[in-house]
C-alpha cells in the first residue's frame, strides 16, 4: 500500500499532472483525519500522512473524482482553467476577458477559466456593442467612441454605430497617409481633415483631426487651431500690409518687411 506524506505527494502530483489533473476533488477533514481523491484513486490521511486505498473513489457528490477523469456537477467543482462537461473537467484555458477563449467560450473572470457560452452570430450586428462576430461566436473586443479611442486600446478603428472597437482596415476611410491618385480632398470644417479610401484616393469624408486613429500629415490640416495642436506641425503666415523700412511696399523676398497683421496660410512640417 502507498504511504506518502502530504508534501511528497503533492510535490509529485503536479510536477507530473497538468490541466484539469491537478484538481483533487474534495477534501473530506475531521480533525487530523481526512480524505480525498487524487489522480490516481481514493485516500485517507493521518495528519500530513496519506495513504492510497484504491483506484476509484467514493461517490462524494460535487467534486469527486474517477479514474480517467474528475467527475463534475458544474464548472465550480472543476480546477481553475476547466469546466464541468457531461459531468467530466475538461480543459479550456485561463483567461482575464472574453478574448483570451477560443471560439465558442467567454471568460468566467471570478475562476480565471474559460467556458462554453457566449451570444452566437452571423454578423457584427448579432452582437453587443463591444463584441464582434468570429466563426458564429460574439467576442470581446472594446467599447469606443471614436478611432483615436480605438486605436489607443490596440485596435485598428472604431465602428461609431455599434461603438466597438475593430481590426482591419477602416471602410470610412483614414487620416493617414498621403492619396496616390490626382483627386482633390473635400472642403472640411476647421478641426477636420480629409479622409482616404482603400484606393488611396480622398473619398469625399472629413473626420475630426482629434479622432483619428492615424495622425493626419500637416499639409492636410486647414486651419490654424488643428494646425498647432498637432504634433510636429507648425503654420506659414502671409503678412498684410507689410512695409519695408523706407516705407515702401514689400514684394515677394524683400527683407526687413513689417507687417500690420499675419493670417494662416498653411499648414507644415515643423521639420525642416
Amino acid at each position: 500500500m502507498k504511504n506518502l506524506s502530504l508534501g511528497l505527494m503533492v510535490a509529485f502530483t503536479t510536477t507530473v499532472l497538468s490541466g484539469c489533473a491537478l484538481y483533487f476533488g474534495e477534501d473530506n477533514h475531521n480533525d487530523d483525519t481526512w480524505t480525498y481523491c487524487g489522480s490516481d484513486g481514493y485516500y485517507t490521511c493521518d495528519g500530513d500522512n496519506c495513504q492510497w486505498v484504491g483506484s476509484s473513489c467514493p461517490d462524494q457528490g460535487s467534486g469527486s473524482a474517477q479514474p480517467g477523469g474528475f467527475d463534475c456537477r458544474d464548472n465550480t467543482d472543476c480546477a481553475a482553467g476547466c469546466y464541468c462537461a457531461n459531468g467530466t473537467c475538461e480543459e479550456a484555458g485561463f483567461c482575464t476577458q472574453d478574448s483570451d477563449c477560443g471560439t465558442g467560450y467567454v471568460c468566467n473572470e471570478d475562476r480565471s477559466s474559460c467556458e462554453p457560452g457566449g451570444q452566437t452570430c452571423g454578423a457584427d450586428a448579432d452582437c453587443d456593442a463591444g463584441s464582434v462576430c468570429t466563426e458564429g461566436s460574439c467576442t470581446t473586443t472594446c467599447v469606443c467612441a471614436n478611432d483615436a479611442e480605438a486605436a489607443a486600446q490596440g485596435y485598428a478603428y472604431c465602428d461609431e454605430l455599434r461603438i466597438t472597437c475593430m481590426s482591419g482596415t477602416d471602410p470610412a476611410g483614414t487620416c493617414g497617409g498621403e492619396p496616390t491618385c490626382n483627386t482633390l480632398p473635400p472642403s472640411c470644417a476647421p478641426g477636420d481633415v480629409p479622409l482616404l479610401g482603400a484606393d488611396g484616393c480622398w473619398n469625399g469624408q472629413c473626420e475630426a483631426a482629434s479622432d483619428c486613429a492615424v495622425a493626419p500629415s500637416c499639409s492636410h490640416i486647414h486651419d490654424e487651431a488643428t494646425c498647432l495642436a498637432q504634433a510636429g506641425c507648425a503654420e506659414t503666415v502671409n503678412g498684410i500690409n507689410c512695409k519695408k523700412p523706407d516705407g515702401t511696399a514689400c514684394m515677394a523676398g524683400s527683407a526687413n518687411c513689417t507687417c500690420d497683421s499675419y493670417v494662416f496660410a498653411s499648414c507644415r512640417s515643423a521639420t525642416p
